[in-house]
């Protein structure tokens, strides 16, 4: 369910630069795509369990937390990162949110710091830039672009910590992910040009079954299937098996709008999924023989 997920992450440049082509700007982007996502989940909800929408009220934080913290600020910082450097280093820097992750779990779900773990999560990560081609840029970094870039792994690290925490608690998947963009949702309101968006829906209206279709692939499905994950294997091994996502993307690239796999990339693309391969093979063992 990880891996899928991850998967159909990596189709969020097909909508990006459809959506683009309208002159829809990112922020609009996501507030449309969170709009339409707890609008999906909220009807699921209603035609699934009406009883899916009870949480407790001393349980409210981890809801806001994981909206505001690893939806907003994640967005944010990712694309303030994409403004400051180049997309490749933008996205290798996202993928530091497994080690984020390896590190937060140690301390909040006393998971063991294996080996396998790390060397996976180094591994991987390794992968991911020889996809992005991030090792042959020689570009400089600046202090700021460092630290968004940082703030976007944490962000993005952070909603398999609260997805975990939620589901510990008894939560489901659906419950989960409607409130969480809930929140996000109301985060986005300060960031987001309404009348800018309104006259671009107007004037090009296919720009709005651009962003449903956004939300169902690339949110509402990705992160259902994420959240029930969680629930399969340690928080710390989840965001490794995510790294597929820049793989999809590489390979939807070169199949949609041409762009060309170095000999690198392709052996980032097959080290990537080694990584994931290991995981996994070795966890279905250890649990075969016990």
């Amino acid at each position: 369910m990880i891996f899928l997920a991850a998967s159909l992450w990596g189709t969020a440049g097909l909508f990006v630069r459809t959506a683009g082509k309208y002159g829809l700007n990112e922020m609009q982007l996501v507030f449309l795509r969170t709009f339409f996502t707890a609008l999906v989940l909220g009807i699921i909800l209603l035609i699934k369990d009406k009883s899916l929408f009870k949480i407790k009220l001393k349980d409210l934080w981890l809801f806001i937390a994981a909206g505001i913290l690893s939806i907003v600020l994640f967005n944010f910082c990712y694309y303030k990162t994409m403004s400051l450097t180049s997309l490749s280093v933008a996205a290798v820097l996202l993928y530091t949110a497994p080690f984020f992750v390896v590190i937060m779990s140690v301390f909040i779900f006393k998971q063991r710091l294996t080996l396998k773990k790390c060397a996976a999560c180094v591994t991987a990560f390794i992968g991911c830039c020889l996809v992005t081609g991030a090792f042959g840029t020689g570009e400089k970094l600046s202090a700021a672009a460092i630290v968004f870039g940082l703030l976007t792994g944490f962000g993005y690290s952070l909603y398999t910590v609260f997805g975990s925490l939620m589901l510990n608690r008894g939560y489901s998947s659906y419950t989960i992910t409607f409130y969480t963009f809930g929140f996000a949702l109301l985060g986005c309101i300060p960031f987001t040009d309404f009348k800018s968006a309104a006259t671009v829906c107007v004037n090009a209206p296919a720009v709005i079954p651009v962003a449903f279709l956004m939300a169902v692939f690339n949110t509402v499905l990705p992160y259902l299937l994420y959240t029930a994950g969680l629930c399969g294997v340690d928080a710390s091994i989840a965001p490794i098996i995510a790294m597929v996502e820049p793989v999809v993307a590489t390979l939807i690239g070169a199949a949609v709008y041409g762009e060309k796999i170095t000999l690198s990339g392709a052996a980032g693309i097959l080290i990537v999924l080694a990584s994931v391969f290991v995981l996994n093979f070795k966890g279905r063992v250890k649990n075969a023989e016990s």
